[in-house]
């Protein structure tokens, strides 16, 4: 009998299935507990069935990080979707980046793998959309403040937010990893943090644009 053909819909829906499933895989325990067999096992289907939607594990892996991408998309759109002043917003937005990527480590950790991607194909465009939609948050919510006077930027927004997640990024790095031992948690430093991301947009565009014209 002729395998019955899925539509569209379905089709993406049971490519989230396979995602998610491989997403609670490496969560549980790993890069080495994520397998196409192993995926299969937990959503009771053929082994054959995870292949036709993705070729080898490179490819599976690759759709992950996309996956933790949009996962960091939609906790910062969270953040945002409120109706609070655009500085208020790029606060929220600071904090939703640090609690998610400390509330989630292994996946937050997935974003930012050196992994064997393949050069060319969907499953690279996919991540590589994903990475733009996640920053272009950030990107909109700084120029959302600079638009309103409640941020004075004299850099581009798109540079600006490399700088506003380089810093979020980094506090997020040393609390997973364990590196706040001299009297400072987490909780301590967040507020101070913030404060400091949102003044150092400012400060940091002026002097580049010193640096620039030295």
């Amino acid at each position: 009998m002729a395998r019955q053909s899925l539509s569209d819909t379905q089709v993406e829906q049971r490519r989230e299935e396979i995602l998610e499933a491989a997403m609670q895989l490496f969560e549980d325990g790993g890069l080495e507990s994520v397998s196409l067999r192993k995926i299969a096992a937990r959503l009771q289907c053929s082994y054959s069935t995870p292949y036709r939607y993705f070729a080898s594990k490179d490819a599976l892996l690759t759709s992950m990080r996309a996956q933790a991408f949009r996962w960091m998309e939609q906790s910062m759109l969270r953040a945002v979707d409120t109706h609070q002043s655009p500085l208020q917003r790029l606060n929220l937005l600071a904090e939703a980046f640090i609690r998610a990527g400390v509330e989630r480590p292994g996946r937050y950790a997935l974003m930012f793998f050196r992994l064997p991607e393949p050069e060319t194909g969907p499953h690279l465009e996919e991540l590589t959309a994903a990475k733009h939609a996640a920053l272009d948050v950030c990107t909109r919510t700084v120029t959302a403040a600079h638009d309103s006077g409640a941020l004075h930027l004299r850099t581009d927004p798109l540079t600006a937010s490399h700088l506003f997640w380089a810093g979020a990024h980094g506090l997020v790095s040393l609390e997973i990893s364990g590196q706040f031992v001299m009297g400072r948690q987490l909780d301590d430093l967040l507020p101070a943090m913030i404060q400091t991301l949102v003044q150092g947009l400012e400060n940091a565009s002026a002097s580049m644009q010193t640096s620039n014209a030295s």
